[in-house]
């Protein structure tokens, strides 16, 4: 029986067990931003499928592993999949005002709270009075890229774009936004 998920990053992953092996194909909508990694996830640890390839106007990798394998790497039973961006090609300019970041190098006021970002991969950040921001593409198709913040996220518009904006104090710990206008600001 094959199982579908939704791949935390965007995408689907569908994944049917046959004997001894599992087949696995991850996919999502090609959108030229980079190259990104698929893994699927267990109860204690997940598994590097690979990196998607362009096919048919999407972006694809199918991969069929040992369920022995899997489950040593914690990923057998899948719980679900996650997918990142690995590499962002050049040329992508980041709105006035902010820049691309990794989350690696950011202080978060919570272990949970840096996780959720490392998994979104390089993200835009800005500085601002007392402490940072961080925004997201937003899509009603994708999952929501912070859940875990979800009542503190601010709707704004970036290069003509719908993002998410979180609002971080000095040491990283998230704040209510407020003001108006759309602006922002925290």
């Amino acid at each position: 029986m094959e199982r579908r998920y939704t791949l935390e990053g965007g995408g689907s992953l569908a994944v049917q067990a046959d004997g001894l092996r599992a087949v696995l194909t991850a996919e999502r909508a090609s959108d030229s931003r980079g190259l990104y990694k698929a893994y699927l996830r267990g109860p204690t640890g997940r598994a590097l499928l690979g990196t998607l390839a362009p096919e048919n106007g999407q972006l694809r990798i199918r991969r069929t592993l040992t369920l022995d394998a899997l489950e040593r790497q914690g990923a057998w039973p899948p719980v679900g999949g996650e997918l990142e961006l690995a590499f962002a090609f050049g040329g992508e300019k980041a709105p006035d005002g902010w820049c691309w970041m990794d989350p690696e190098r950011l202080t978060f006021g919570e272990e949970a709270l840096r996780a959720m970002a490392v998994r979104q991969g390089r993200i835009l950040f800005r500085r601002v009075d007392g402490g940072f921001q961080l925004a997201y593409p937003f899509s009603c198709a994708r999952p929501f890229p912070l859940p875990g913040l979800f009542c503190l996220a601010r709707p704004m518009a970036l290069a003509g774009e719908r993002h998410v904006c979180f609002c971080f104090d000095r040491k990283g710990w998230p704040i209510v936004p407020h003001g108006g206008g759309g602006t922002g600001v925290c």
